[in-house]
């Protein structure tokens, strides 16, 4: 079950006023150069944001997240962040009198760790940037917040094929468990309005070794990102369709679904469902899909997909 949060009542102005962005800024006038901006492992998952070669030393430069100001620095100062998610937009730039201009651009294409922000949905919302000194906590997301989680072993039991399991009865498992897939896009996919979530789910990660099924399970850090090549966007008259492309992307290849949250209710499109196993789907804590097995291509008489269902709403933007 996924707990709502309260949004925090006070929270961290880094900057009150707009600042016009220019597009005839000089060089000479602005900093330039870039920065190193990369993943890094190890069991506390982070973003290192370190510069590699700028110029003009006394610049002031803007971090943004999601066309959100969460950080100004003089750009020479390691910078690392935690509790980013797939789709979050990263801007980096310089500020010089009443212009600003864009220096570099970055996109997340997986989770980072978050072990200092509970439950769920508050990860959607706010992140940490840890400099040399200190940890500041930043609201780097203006849209909406809301968790998505998946029951494997309901409703029914599933059928093992003659696989081991290592677990019974795990209970929900959230989207931001690495073996699935999510990202955010700021464009409009299957017929919904951006900002829109496409969401591919794996349904059966609790394998003991033995049988058909290799030893994978929930708990375990796969390697790589599963379900980053499961699909791709085809661009239409009036948007994008989703083309699901399951080779090679095993197991998170099973639920294709598209996801517009709303304040008062939300839309989930299921794409496909290529695996035959009961699962129910919640969105905020209450049933979105009652039975994923409905649309599976194992059942003999799916109900037909792609198909628009009700979701619950989910917790609404407000105002930094």
């Amino acid at each position: 079950m996924v707990i709502i949060v309260v949004l925090l009542a006070t929270l961290t102005v880094v900057l009150t006023t707009d600042i016009a962005r220019s597009t005839q800024e000089s060089a000479q006038v602005h900093g330039i150069g870039t920065f190193d901006i990369e993943f890094e492992e190890g069991g506390n998952d982070s973003l290192k944001i370190a510069p590699a070669s700028l110029r003009n030393k006394d610049t002031t430069y803007i971090l943004e997240v999601n066309d959100h100001r969460v950080y100004r620095w003089d750009g020479h100062e390691r910078l690392d962040f935690s509790c980013l998610y797939p789709g979050d937009y990263i801007e980096i730039i310089s500020k010089e009198g009443d212009t600003t201009h864009s220096v570099q651009e970055y996109r997340m294409e997986r989770a980072l760790a978050c072990e200092r922000i509970r439950p769920l949905p508050e990860k959607f919302e706010y992140a940490y940037i840890d400099n040399e000194t200190a940890s500041q906590k930043v609201r780097v997301q203006p849209d909406f917040t809301f968790g998505i989680e998946i029951d494997p072993d309901g409703p029914g039991s599933d059928d093992t094929y003659g696989n081991p399991v290592a677990k019974k009865n795990i209970g929900t498992v959230p989207v931001t468990n690495h073996w699935h897939y999510i990202r955010r896009y700021d464009k409009p996919v299957e017929g919904f309005s951006p900002p829109v979530w496409v969401i591919v789910m794996t349904d059966n990660v609790h394998w003991n070794s033995g049988g058909g099924a290799p030893a994978e399970n929930w708990t375990d850090d796969p390697s790589g990102e599963p379900g980053i090549d499961s699909y791709s966007l085809k661009s239409t008259g009036s948007g994008n369709e989703l083309v699901t492309e399951t080779a090679g992307s095993e197991p998170t290849n099973d639920i294709y679904m598209v996801f517009k949250p709303g304040c008062s209710g939300s839309e989930l499109r299921i794409i496909a469902v290529e695996a035959g196993y009961h699962n129910r789907v919640y969105v905020n804590g209450n049933v979105a899909v009652s039975d994923t097995y409905d649309y599976s291509t194992a059942n003999s008489s799916p109900d037909p997909t792609p198909v628009t269902l009700n979701a619950p709403g989910v917790n609404c933007p407000s105002s930094p």
